[in-house]
């Protein structure tokens, strides 16, 4: 038997959310009684024209994707304001995490996060063989920007922040976090994941890709996933200086978007309209959930995002998600009593907060 790495041996494959018909039978449920709730994706379909040119991209499946992504990324890069050489796409923002902790990392060195935050950082760092040092987040279920800073050594070569952050759906402001690159050494690269920064509406909140597209030792990360429910189709992509960029893109496999994704994320670009329209109706929708859990004295985190983090009576996470999911939903468990919940549709919102109430009152 092959000697794999101690680290190695000892992960667990992430669960990316159990899906509805596992759970239908397992449970004995028709798979249309049950809602699934835990992966943050979106409750609509595509934008507009998108399963149109998603199809027509079939016809040419015989070639090869693009390695280059000339068109989405001319589009893209037009649409934010940036140049190509900016850009870099990947399959999902997990593949470029990895990829770039594997450009800067070694045995001895570390990256620095905070905890609770996307586990998917832990896994990157073991890929990379490097350390992880995880955070705890202060009382408001906020990173602790001071303690990130503190945290930071001679072996660390990489800092993730995720803004807002995943699991607890909470942000820090714009000033807070260029302050914070300010104060990291130029050799140490800081990662600022905006996976869910369609969704915010706070003023306070603002992308730092200016800063990004300037700074050698920052990038930040994007994904058509969320908003635009394309999560299928994995495409995610970074944002930066021209020539951390390339040392990205040296990292990388080749043709890593396949051509329908690429076709799927073009014609999803050019729709401001319709990103307003999905990003008001989240925010409707998780405004009615807060005060559900609010009104039954649930203990909850400041949610920006399309999921809320709140705490369930007891400390096992495991056995109320798998109480929900009996009940026909599917949630997320992190530790402690500690759930997440994605924003759905209103019927599944409403399946949720009844299945939420038979739990309370059992």
């Amino acid at each position: 038997m092959p000697k794999y790495r101690e680290e190695v041996d000892a992960l667990k494959p992430y669960e990316v959310g159990r899906r509805i018909e596992d759970a239908a039978r397992e449970l004995g449920l028709d798979p249309k009684s049950i809602v699934k709730l835990t992966a943050n994706e979106s409750p609509e379909g595509p934008f507009p024209g998108v399963v149109e040119a998603a199809t027509a991209a079939l016809v040419s499946s015989n070639r090869y994707p693009d390695n280059d992504l000339w068109e989405l990324s001319n589009a893209l890069a037009a649409e934010l304001g940036v140049n190509r050489a900016n850009l870099a796409f990947g399959n999902g923002t997990v593949a470029l995490i990895s990829d770039m902790l594997s450009a800067v990392g070694s045995t001895s060195s570390n990256v620095v996060y905070a905890w609770p935050s996307f586990v998917m950082y832990r896994f990157a760092a073991i890929w990379a063989g490097m350390d992880y040092v995880e955070v705890p987040l202060n009382d408001r279920f906020e990173f602790d920007l001071d303690a990130l800073g503190a945290a930071v050594d001679a072996n660390t070569r990489c800092v993730i922040v995720c803004n807002p952050n995943n699991p607890t759906g909470t942000i820090k402001s714009a000033a807070e976090i260029k302050h914070f690159i300010d104060d990291i050494s130029e050799d140490v690269l800081v990662i600022v994941d905006e996976a869910y920064h369609d969704y915010v509406e706070d003023p306070r909140y603002q992308t730092v890709i200016p800063e990004a597209v300037e700074r050698e030792n920052l990038l930040v990360l994007r994904t058509f996933s969320k908003i635009y429910s394309l999560a299928a189709h994995r495409v995610g992509y970074a944002l930066g200086h021209p020539e951390t960029i390339s040392v990205l893109r040296k990292m990388q496999q080749p043709m890593t978007v396949n051509t329908v994704g690429q076709a799927a994320a073009l014609a999803s670009l050019g729709q401001p309209d319709e990103v307003n329209r999905r990003s008001n109706a989240n925010a409707a929708a998780r405004h009615h959930l807060v005060g559900a859990l609010a009104e039954r004295g649930l203990t909850q985190a400041e949610s920006h995002t399309n999921f809320i983090f709140f705490k369930m009576p007891g400390e096992d996470s495991r056995a109320v998600s798998d109480r929900f999911t009996e009940l026909g939903v599917i949630l997320r468990p992190i530790a402690g009593g500690w759930v997440r919940v994605t924003v759905g549709s209103p019927n599944e919102n409403r399946t949720f907060v009844s299945a939420l109430d038979h739990i309370l009152a059992t």
